[in-house]
């Protein structure tokens, strides 16, 4: 299976003045419109979540798929 493209968002709680907010924002972001097999990908998520969440705190991962029919060129 290919992946023809992907949006990849880490999103951390806000800090003010030391406390930390109850709102949300994305931390680091990885967008590709060039195509990556479903293998590779899986261990792009692994290799990520290693380098962004160096911190050991745990992150829920929310994956959403849309299969869209493909589109014949004329």
């Amino acid at each position: 299976m290919y992946i023809d493209k992907y949006k990849i968002v880490s999103m951390d709680y806000d800090w003010k003045r030391g406390k930390q907010s109850k709102n949300t924002s994305v931390q680091q972001e990885m967008i590709s419109k060039e195509c990556i097999m479903g293998r590779t990908f899986i261990q792009l998520l692994s290799d990520l979540d290693q380098a962004w969440h160096q911190h050991g705190m745990g992150k829920d991962c929310k994956i959403e798929v849309t299969f869209e029919p493909h589109k014949h060129e004329e």
